[in-house]
């Protein structure tokens, strides 16, 4: 059997970087001697994975003029068919939301991931893209969902709201938990020079791990904290690690933050190399994540498997992931978000309470698990 894995991603990586890098790590461990597997990737992000080496494993690279959005369709669309012929392709695993709508006429095997339910749920939160971009991103979604044979989620709240909208799904999707590398984020002392806008060693600050998008709720975010800085004498700063996925909504929360007065208390980083975030995430006071539609939510895990208390949104799959090790807020309301880190920054008890239960909590996620759960489902 001949089985390909498209990870050729968007450029500016994220999430997805992170499913890809843990499945190929696992691919050695659960590959079938007996099969061939392909794997594609972005030309300047090779250096990024651990990739296995064997006889039957074999890497292409494809060059990162293709990774803007509408390329990296054009290029999934016309040229990986011509590909997956050319080497006589039994399995298609596609984990970035879509694949190629010429799947209906070539005879091979589909299994799909979706990492959102954004396009179905909130629509009006995409990034600002001319309509007919958005509307041929939710097409060939659409397309490739019905088209797959198997399709991955990542937690049961992210399934029951995909199965609501495309109900004959039922019988071909599973539940795959994503996993936390406990090796990478955990409680240490290293200590690295991340900005110099900030001292993260001898300075107090709360952090925020996520993209600028409309529906992480930023603005909100920036009120509850103005709030915050009002009411009380000891006040961390409020450090934001982004990537800038919404030009136009970083320019309102710059503005935001400008006209709160509080530009030297509110700081961003943006692009951050990945190999620092454990560093920061150790350091902070407080981990906030203001999301309203998340289908899993690393971040909230990669804070509590270092140590540190997260307060979070209260929507879509947070709960299910975080449970009981996390303090929970409405990301609509800044006077609730104010108020819970309010309460929580104040309170020792609590704080180590969600810490000991955010230790416990990260255990049930092992990339392990996901890793072989997958390759059941692949072969």
């Amino acid at each position: 059997m001949n089985i390909l894995f498209n990870m050729f991603s968007p450029a500016y990586g994220g999430g997805f970087k992170t499913y890809n890098y843990n499945i190929l790590k696992g691919l050695k461990k659960h590959a079938n001697s007996k099969n061939q597997y392909f794997v594609i990737l972005n030309r300047n992000s090779v250096q990024d994975f651990d990739l296995p080496i064997s006889d039957n494993i074999h890497i292409i690279t494809v060059s990162n003029f293709f990774s803007s959005t509408m390329l990296r369709y054009f290029w999934l669309q016309i040229f990986l068919p011509v590909y997956l012929l050319n080497k006589k392709i039994n399995t298609l695993f596609s984990p970035m939301n879509v694949s190629p709508v010429l799947l209906f006429f070539l005879k091979m095997r589909s299994v799909l991931v979706i990492h959102t339910n954004l396009p179905w749920l909130y629509p009006e939160a995409l990034n600002e893209q001319p309509w007919y971009y958005n509307f041929l991103q939710k097409l060939l979604t659409n397309i490739s969902i019905y088209r797959a044979d198997r399709i991955i989620v990542d937690s049961n709240t992210a399934k029951r709201e995909l199965i609501d909208i495309f109900p004959k799904i039922y019988a071909k999707t599973k539940r795959v938990y994503l996993g936390i590398d406990q090796k990478k984020f955990k409680k240490s002392n290293k200590n690295i020079q991340i900005s110099n806008r900030i001292n993260i060693f001898k300075e107090e600050y709360f952090l925020t791990v996520s993209s600028v998008t409309r529906y992480h709720c930023f603005l909100e975010l920036i009120d509850a904290y103005k709030k915050f800085f009002e009411k009380n004498h000891k006040v961390p700063k409020l450090l934001f690690v982004s990537n800038v996925i919404s030009r136009s909504y970083y320019k309102e929360v710059l503005q935001a933050v400008k006209k709160s007065g509080l530009s030297a208390n509110i700081i961003f980083i943006t692009n951050l190399k990945s190999g620092l975030l454990p560093t920061l995430y150790q350091n902070s006071e407080l981990y906030i994540f203001s999301s309203y539609c998340e289908v899993f939510g690393f971040t909230n895990l990669e804070a509590m498997a270092c140590g540190i208390p997260v307060l979070t949104s209260d929507k879509s799959a947070l709960p299910e992931i975080c449970q009981d090790a996390a303090m929970y807020f409405d990301p609509f309301d800044s006077v609730d978000i104010y108020e819970k880190i309010n309460f929580v920054f104040n309170n020792k008890k609590i704080q180590r309470s969600l810490i000991e239960k955010g230790y416990n909590q990260v255990n049930k996620y092992p990339w392990e698990t996901t890793v072989k759960e997958t390759f059941e489902i692949l072969s």
